[in-house]
């Protein structure tokens, strides 16, 4: 059986792309066609058009895989009437993400229009996969699609990376506690909650934030100066490289995973930083939302209410002083993972998803 997976440019790849194609290649009687474009920008809509076309002539495959995010491939295929099995790697709701960045109001002109266009894009897959059962319900509510269309799959982490330490002590009690939050920043994880936190966090100067993401003079360095002026112990940089992160997780005394924006999308998610967190067998902070019910607090976890920075704070400073306790959730986080998340759990939906196809 050959699956075409329309996937990501190596440039702007994403963990979950990868495990994908992964999942997708270990299965048996299954040859795995890459169709990913070079170029970034606007270059790549029609590069990727044209290898999806050049694909579908020369190798004709029986099914095709989109990636997050293929939102745009989607509608090529859509338009030219592919008509194999067509597998959409949603993760994101298109209508849900155009209200979270304020460009839909909902109940607008505008909403019911891009809303029927998104309905109308989705309705050719056989198959989306979302990464949470609420998400399943909340994007098949919007999409006006059966649940039946839906496979749950979890986000996952890259295993080969993000492991427990050989040997595993867990956080220590020496200074200062490391809190580490890292990601692009968007409004769903609560960048001004974290900040508001280390402010609350002044007294304690054993407790620093590491910070890493948004551009050198964006609006999160600017956030953050303004932060460190009023008293929070917090370093920023702008990006930290991928393959850095589980020496950082290990080293972090908590890592932030949230989200914490208490936004519309955060209500659905858990984070790649949670799981990426929680196979490493290092603590995790969460926010509070639908789809967290094997997540207990202080017991492989800890969890705090969305979009409340005093509740942070006194999280973070309970974990400064508990390092023992903090030790045993990360362990306890990482048999969460291998129950739920792990890539052994996430290749048998893969290969269940190939059987359906």
């Amino acid at each position: 059986m050959k699956i075409a997976v329309v996937t990501c440019s190596p440039k702007n790849d994403y963990p979950r792309a990868r495990s994908l194609r992964q999942a997708f290649a270990k299965c048996r009687d299954v040859q795995v066609l890459v169709v990913r474009n070079n170029h970034i920008g606007f270059l790549r809509y029609p590069e990727i058009a044209i290898r999806i076309f050049k694909t579908r002539i020369f190798d004709r495959p029986d099914a095709y895989v989109i990636t997050f995010r293929g939102y745009e491939m989607l509608l090529f295929m859509r338009l030219t009437f592919v008509r194999k099995p067509i597998v959409f790697d949603e993760l994101i709701n298109f209508t849900e993400w155009m209200i979270e960045q304020g460009r839909l109001q909902p109940g607008s002109f505008a909403y019911h229009i891009f809303r029927r266009w998104n309905i109308w894009m989705t309705k050719r897959c056989q198959l989306i996969l979302a990464d949470t059962d609420a998400h399943a319900k909340k994007s098949s509510i919007l999409n006006k699609l059966s649940i039946d269309r839906y496979k749950v799959l979890p986000v996952s982490a890259d295993e080969s990376m993000f492991k427990p330490l050989a040997a595993a002590s867990g956080p220590s009690a020496k200074k200062p506690f490391t809190v580490l939050y890292y990601g692009h920043m968007v409004a769903l994880h609560g960048l001004d909650y974290v900040l508001r936190a280390a402010e609350l966090l002044k007294d304690r100067p054993d407790i620093e934030f590491r910070l890493a993401g948004g551009k050198k003079q964006g609006r999160v360095a600017r956030d953050c100066a303004v932060a460190v002026r009023r008293g929070a112990h917090l370093t920023h940089e702008s990006w930290l490289p991928f393959e850095e992160l589980p020496t950082a997780i290990h080293k972090a005394g908590i890592t932030l995973g949230g989200p914490f924006g208490g936004t519309l999308q955060a209500r659905y998610v858990v984070t790649g930083k949670t799981y990426q967190t929680l196979a490493s067998a290092s603590p995790v902070l969460i926010g509070r939302n639908e789809v967290n019910e094997g997540f207990v607090d202080k017991k492989n976890c800890l969890v705090v209410p969305q979009a409340d920075a005093e509740a942070l704070a006194e999280a973070i400073r309970w974990a400064a002083d508990h390092p023992k306790e903090m030790a045993l959730i990360g362990l306890a986080g990482r048999k969460l993972y291998e129950q739920h998340f792990s890539h052994e759990i996430f290749d048998k939906i893969v290969a269940r998803i190939v059987e359906e196809l």
